[in-house]
């Protein structure tokens, strides 16, 4: 049964990264400004102090306009720290301390130090992580890139005594009516995407 889901998740998986391929550089920035704005005025977002945000591919929403925004509420920013199987969540200070992170080989931003003494469960936790993936459903099954990170990190706030709320953040064509789940596989809290509507409204 498992390995039927994970050769259906590896089918959708390629499906969605097709989709998101043919997306172009305008049609992701459109969007992306609609999805900062439902953030910036949304109830768990201004609930929430201290937020993990993730440093975006080129596939995906962008949320630097987001993190921008943070340090100017006075949120606490974290960001993603990945080496080998495991992630943590590291303090990011400023908008001057994202520009000077160095940039992996998928070409994303993230300090070479791996501490995981600076992870957020070792100084109080998380209130909220904006998620990333390449699929959803409306009821908050996520598709994402098949390591698993984020489903363990979750699994660790939770031992923690800490589970922070998830939001994941897509365009309009990463929404899916069905992606196979496992056991192990966390649902998201919620969705905020651009409606067709809104995307029509913006062009």
């Amino acid at each position: 049964m498992s390995q039927t889901i994970q050769q259906t998740k590896a089918v959708l998986r390629k499906e969605m990264k097709q989709r998101l391929a043919r997306l172009t550089d305008h049609e992701k920035s459109v969007q992306s400004l609609i999805i900062l704005r439902k953030v910036l005025s949304s109830e768990v977002y201004a609930q929430s102090k201290r937020i993990s945000i993730y440093l975006p591919m080129k596939e995906e929403v962008c949320t630097l306009n987001i993190l921008k925004s943070m340090f100017r509420d006075g949120k606490e920013c974290f960001i993603p720290n990945y080496k080998g199987a495991e992630m943590i969540m590291v303090p990011l200070k400023s908008w001057d301390a994202y520009e000077r992170l160095p940039v992996t080989k998928w070409g994303i931003k993230q300090s070479e130090e791996f501490d995981a003494s600076q992870d957020a469960n070792m100084s109080g936790g998380l209130d909220l992580i904006f998620m990333p993936g390449l699929a959803f459903t409306t009821q908050g099954a996520r598709l994402g890139r098949g390591k698993g990170y984020y489903d363990q990190y979750l699994n660790k706030c939770d031992q923690s005594g800490c589970l922070p709320k998830t939001v994941a953040l897509l365009f309009h064509e990463q929404l899916t009516e069905n992606v196979p789940v496992l056991e192990h596989d966390k649902l998201v809290d919620s969705l905020i995407f651009p409606t067709q509507e809104e995307i029509e409204l913006e062009r």
